[in-house]
C-alpha cells in the first residue's frame, strides 16, 4: 500500500512490469540471493548469511553498476527518485546504502499478529516462529538504524488511521511535497492487494486480531496461544505494539527515527531461541 501510494507521486518511478507480480526488486536482480534462497517470508532473518551490510564481498562498483541495470529496465529513470521494495531490505538497509549513498530508506512496521497470521498462509510455519522472526528482523533493523544516513520509519496503523498526515511526513522526508490530499478510507478488504482498488481499507488488522482470539478453540491451543504471548509481549513492546492487546500503540522504547515519541534505546540484535 505504501509503495503504490508513493509510487503515484509525478517525481517517484517504482518498478513496473517485472516477471514476477509483486514488483519486488530482489526477484528482479543478479547481485545477490533473494529470499526464495534463504526459506522466503518469515524464515529469512533467522539466516545470518541474509543480513547483508557495507562488509559484504558482493559492494563492488561492478555489482552497483550491474543492480543499477537490472532495475532500471522497470523504472522511468527520468525521474528524480527511484523506488524499489523488497521484505528482505528490512535487514539490507547497509548493504543497498553502501552500492547507491544517496539512498532513502521508509521502514514501515505492523502489528506482528496481523503479519504472522498474513505470513503463515504462504508456508508451514508455526505462530511462535513467525512471531520469532518478526522479533528478529526488526531487532535487526534497529540495530543498523544508526549506521543509516536516511531513514524513516511508520506504523501501518497510522497509514490506515490518517493516511494524508502519514504520506506527507513520508515525502518531507524525501524532500517531496504531498502531490494529493483527502485520500478515501473505508470499511472492508482489498480483494487485490492494493493493486486497481486503490481504497483504503481500515479494517483489515482487526480481522487478523479477531482470527487470533478465535484460534483458542481448545485448552491446548489456549494454552499455546497464550504461552506466545507470554513469550514474546516484552520485546515487541520495545517496538509499541501488544500482544495482550493488540489494538493499543505505545511510543516505541527503540529509536526509530519518524515515529512519534520514538525512544533512545539503540539496541545490539539478540539472538532469539530457534
Amino acid at each position: 500500500m505504501l509503495y503504490r501510494y508513493l509510487g503515484e507521486h509525478p517525481a517517484v518511478s517504482a518498478l513496473e512490469g517485472t516477471p514476477r507480480p509483486a514488483n519486488e526488486g530482489q526477484h528482479n536482480q543478479s547481485v545477490y540471493p533473494a529470499d526464495d534462497h534463504h526459506s522466503k517470508a518469515g524464515r529469512f532473518a533467522m539466516r545470518p548469511e541474509a543480513r547483508l551490510t557495507e562488509c559484504s564481498p558482493l559492494v563492488t562498483d561492478e555489482n552497483r553498476r550491474r543492480l543499477y541495470e537490472e532495475w532500471s529496465r522497470y523504472w522511468d529513470t527520468s525521474t528524480p527518485y527511484l523506488m524499489e521494495k523488497s521484505p528482505p531490505n528490512l535487514i539490507r538497509m547497509r548493504f543497498l546504502q553502501a552500492l547507491f549513498p544517496e539512498s532513502y530508506f521508509l521502514v514501515i512496521m505492523r502489528h506482528p499478529i496481523a503479519v504472522t497470521l498474513a505470513t503463515s498462509k504462504w508456508g508451514n510455519v508455526k505462530p511462535h516462529r513467525l512471531m520469532q522472526h518478526w522479533i528478529r528482523a526488526h531487532e535487526l533493523m534497529a540495530a543498523d538504524v544508526p549506521h543509516v544516513r536516511r531513514v524513516h520509519v511508520l506504523r501501518y496503523e497510522d497509514l490506515v488511521s490518517d493516511p494524508d498526515t502519514e504520506l506527507s511526513r513520508a515525502f518531507s522526508f524525501l524532500g517531496l511535497p504531498d502531490h494529493g490530499g483527502g485520500r478515501e478510507r473505508s470499511e472492508g478488504l482489498n480483494s487485490d492487494n492494493f493493486m486497481d482498488d486503490r481504497t483504503l481499507r481500515t479494517g483489515v488488522n482487526d480481522r487478523y486480531f479477531e482470527l487470533w482470539r478465535t484460534r483458542r478453540r481448545d485448552v491446548v491451543r489456549q494454552v499455546y496461544y497464550d504461552a506466545v504471548e507470554l513469550r514474546y509481549q516484552r520485546p515487541v513492546r520495545r517496538f509499541g505494539y501488544d500482544l495482550r492487546r493488540p489494538r493499543d500503540l505505545h511510543a516505541p522504547v527503540l529509536y526509530l527515527p519518524g515515529l512519534k515519541g520514538t525512544g533512545s534505546e539503540r539496541p545490539v540484535a539478540a539472538t532469539l531461541d530457534r
